[in-house]
């Protein structure tokens, strides 16, 4: 898993800065050469950040975003090398017992030269980042409640799934939502141009979008009543009835649909 950006260093985007508390509690680094990692504020020694730990000695930091292979000194051939913070000022005689449990900390840490530094994501068990196991991230309570499943175990490209999770949580852009961030601007549907254009209409109701809905029940050689809602219709796909052989094209096609005419018009 490797972001880009700048505020977090090379490993995060915009999207992630957004919430870094979050997205940052949840992955860890293994330290290489030490050039992408943050000492104080990244997860890379135990399971908390060194500025969490240790606040005294961070308030004392005067560059609180230095890198690690800036503070390490590495000794001439064979040897380890060490750890060089800079503090602002000498200790004080109650602060000693900090800094000894922070040299504790560091024990046996150490930067190697020759190694890239890794980040892993520790929702899953290979350490790569999914958006299925970020979402179960965000509600751990409530997984049933949402069709993850229907979303991310199709046979479908993965921008389709990532629109199809937008449409589900009502965060695509459609012109509802952007009244709602204060924009003055007529709402009509770019297909029927008749209804209110939200994400519901545009996938479910819109008269446009209703002749390929009845196509397809009409293959499928079924009777169905579209619910109100995004969520509701992937909720209530159930697939058994259509056969083995027609699983796959089953469970993907609403998303096939909500690719369709979602993007058509917000892209």
């Amino acid at each position: 898993m490797v972001f880009s950006g700048s505020e977090r260093g090379v490993w995060c985007g915009e999207g992630i800065r957004m919430d870094w508390d979050f997205v940052g509690s949840r992955i860890s680094f293994l330290v290489g050469n030490g050039r992408r990692v943050r000492f104080w504020r990244d997860r890379w020694c135990g399971d908390s950040l060194l500025c969490v730990s240790f606040p005294s000695l961070f308030a004392l930091i005067e560059d609180k975003k230095t890198w690690m292979a800036d503070i390490w000194e590495p000794l001439v051939e064979g040897g380890w090398g060490g750890w060089n913070p800079c503090f602002s000022r000498a200790f004080n005689d109650w602060e000693v017992k900090e800094v000894e449990s922070f040299l504790e900390r560091l024990h046996g840490k150490r930067v190697r030269g020759d190694v890239e530094d890794m980040v892993f994501w520790t929702e899953t068990k290979s350490g790569k980042f999914s958006v299925k196991s970020f979402y179960y991230a965000l509600e751990p309570d409530n997984p049933s409640l949402f069709p993850s499943s229907c979303i991310w175990n199709v046979w479908v490209q993965p921008k389709i799934s990532f629109f199809a999770w937008e449409a589900t949580w009502g965060k695509a852009l459609t012109l509802d939502l952007i009244q709602k961030r204060g924009w003055a601007l007529a709402n009509r549907c770019f297909l029927c141009h008749e209804k209110e254009e939200t994400i519901d209409h545009l996938l479910l109701h819109c008269t446009k979008t209703r002749v390929l809905w009845d196509l397809l029940f009409t293959l499928f050689g079924v009777s169905w009543v579209l619910p109100s809602s995004v969520k509701e219709t992937l909720l209530s796909w159930y697939c058994s009835f259509v056969g083995k052989k027609n699983k796959k094209v089953w469970r993907a096609a609403p998303l096939y649909i909500f690719g369709r005419f979602g993007r058509q018009g917000l892209d």
